[in-house]
């Protein structure tokens, strides 16, 4: 399948003038973590949710936070958009977009022509397409999955988890008992909901007070998808697909945490069935 056939055609984008607040409250209300920074219809600069968060006011701010929500709405995306957007033409075979997402650790990635914005394909969509159309064999998630995962207790604060998830760049982290026994999960999802505001803007420092005070188990997710280490790749696949998640803690009787396997995972998998049979044809 190619970049044409699997591409999201409905983008959401934003201009390099739009301010960071603006673009902050564009990605809250679509939901979404990036957004591709056109001037007419040739991208020009990419945004994910993490660059307006490092442009936004330190915690360390002695900005008052009327301050804050001026400097928010008054400097332009431009000065936090990535200028140089690693982008595919419409022709490139599914397999190598999921190689291109890894090995940049993107989430996505433009599909352009003549620089001009066709579409835009995030990691599900490469798992879409791979899972419908690569041979799966008998690959195990117990063979592919990570054995050495972040967790957190409950009783855990945010502020401290959060961190090790910026430090670690991970963005789900297993919520377990001292049995090592599942309770939740916790996701970059559940920390942006937990720091949404009534309020048109929200200034860093108060997310960062928020942090301070929460535990983990105040924010986050209880229903859990698992996934069991002897079930395929494909059946972890489409479970992620099935629950529009990110990933899959790994777990035996009684729901025991034995490991994780996240989207990225599954690509990484994929694409060496992919090139294992090209290499046998």
């Amino acid at each position: 399948m190619k970049a044409q056939d699997i591409m999201q055609r409905d983008v959401i984008t934003a201009t390099p003038d739009m301010s960071l607040a603006q673009g902050r409250r564009l990605m809250q209300d679509k939901g979404i973590r990036h957004l591709p920074i056109v001037s007419g219809t040739q991208v020009v600069g990419m945004v994910t949710d993490r660059d307006i968060r490092e442009a936004a006011p330190s915690a360390a701010t002695t900005l008052s936070k009327g301050e804050v929500n001026y400097q928010m709405a008054n400097v332009p995306l431009r000065t936090c958009m990535t200028r140089n957007v690693i982008t595919v033409q419409p022709d490139v075979d599914a397999a190598q977009i999921a190689q291109l997402l890894i090995e940049h650790r993107f989430g996505c990635v433009p599909v352009v022509e003549d620089r001009r914005l066709l579409g835009m394909i995030t990691e599900i969509d490469c798992l879409r397409a791979l899972v419908t159309s690569t041979p799966h064999g008998e690959v195990r998630i117990q063979d592919v999955m990570r054995s050495s995962v972040l967790t957190a207790t409950p009783e855990n604060l945010l502020t401290a988890v959060v961190q090790q998830m910026r430090e670690r760049r991970v963005r789900h982290v297993p919520v377990v008992t001292e049995g090592k026994k599942l309770v939740g999960i916790l996701t970059d999802r559940d920390i942006r909901q937990a720091a949404a505001s009534d309020e048109q803007h929200m200034a860093q420092y108060d997310l960062s007070y928020l942090l301070q005070k929460m535990a983990v188990e105040s924010i986050m997710t209880a229903h859990v998808h698992t996934v069991s280490g002897a079930a395929t790749l494909a059946e972890a696949g489409q479970l992620m697909l099935h629950h529009k998640v990110g990933c899959l803690p790994v777990v035996r009787d009684e729901d025991i945490l034995e490991g994780i396997i996240t989207v990225t995972d599954i690509l990484r998998a994929y694409v060496r069935q992919h090139e294992t049979v090209g290499q046998v044809s």
